[in-house]
């Protein structure tokens, strides 16, 4: 197993690799060569039938390229992915990861983000929660919180939040996404044109001080917006790992967010440009995953 992950993207070096790898990890490189959005989404059990591959194998080989596992090497995956098409211009619906990969991938910093967020909720006594696995993690923490009202589009939060009758949980009409278990659709933004938020708690896949905020699922990212703009003030609970991601489909600019809350692994060179555009940043020290 390398010591490092790849600088350059993951696709350039599995192809790269092509050639001399072992005749196993090149049955599992043809495979999510020719077919990328099926590796991302189907389990380690059919990767390795299809491949013609052991499962341990299929674990070695995400190991291989320098990843804990097949979720962080999937999500590593889709980022790669997104890089090819922004290089060759190209017009294409991203491979989003699934919400299970999502939820496993960097739990203990998502956990300290979620429990330093919920420093900031006094003020509010309505709010959005988005849909991403960190808004779940920061939604279990709100169960022992005196009660709100709480929209979500996120069936991931609900089932954070089951249980907690002290607050009010408002779910919008919409069309159900059953890879990110949430809700979308111009049903959702009809919902929130006569509602008004204190503040949204968002998620991100991608955070640039330049391009701002964005997310994999292009209707997601106009979704997201408009409750943006149902909301007095934003929040993105985000873990360092989004500051290396590419662009993807644009949600809103940076001016848009008033607080980001992350982890110590964000260099503070890029919290200090953050800063410096009028968004207030908070590192929090990663806590072992105990929720």
């Amino acid at each position: 197993m390398t010591s490092n992950r790849p600088s350059h993207s993951l696709i350039e070096t599995i192809t790269a690799e092509l050639a001399t790898t072992s005749t196993a990890f090149k049955r599992v490189s043809t495979y999510l060569l020719k077919a990328p959005g099926d590796f991302m989404h189907k389990s380690i059990q059919e990767i390795s039938s299809a491949a013609q591959v052991s499962e341990p194998t299929v674990l070695r080989y995400s190991r291989h390229f320098g990843y804990k596992g097949i979720p962080e090497f999937r999500i590593a995956l889709a980022m790669s992915l997104v890089d090819q098409a922004n290089a060759q211009a190209a017009s294409q619906q991203f491979v989003e990861p699934n919400v299970a990969d999502k939820a496993v991938v960097n739990r203990d910093l998502k956990l300290a983000i979620g429990r330093a967020a919920v420093q900031l909720l006094e003020p509010d006594r309505a709010i959005i929660l988005d849909s991403g696995s960190t808004t779940a993690i920061f939604a279990r923490q709100l169960r022992s919180v005196a009660g709100r009202t709480i929209l979500t589009t996120g069936l991931n939060v609900v089932e954070a939040l089951w249980g907690a009758e002290q607050h009010t949980l408002m779910l919008p009409a919409g069309t159900l996404r059953f890879e990110s278990k949430s809700l979308s659709g111009r049903m959702v933004e009809t919902t929130l044109q006569n509602m008004r938020f204190d503040t949204g708690y968002f998620g991100a896949d991608s955070i640039d001080p330049e391009a701002g905020l964005s997310t994999f699922n292009e209707a997601e990212a106009h979704q997201g917006a408009a409750m943006m703009g149902a909301c007095t003030r934003v929040v993105v609970l985000a873990d360092s790992s989004k500051f290396k991601s590419p662009a993807l489909h644009r949600i809103c600019a940076l001016d848009r967010i008033h607080t980001i809350v992350t982890d110590t692994g964000l260099p503070l060179e890029i919290a200090n440009a953050l800063i410096a555009r009028g968004t207030h940043v908070i590192r929090v020290d990663p806590a072992p995953a105990t929720a």
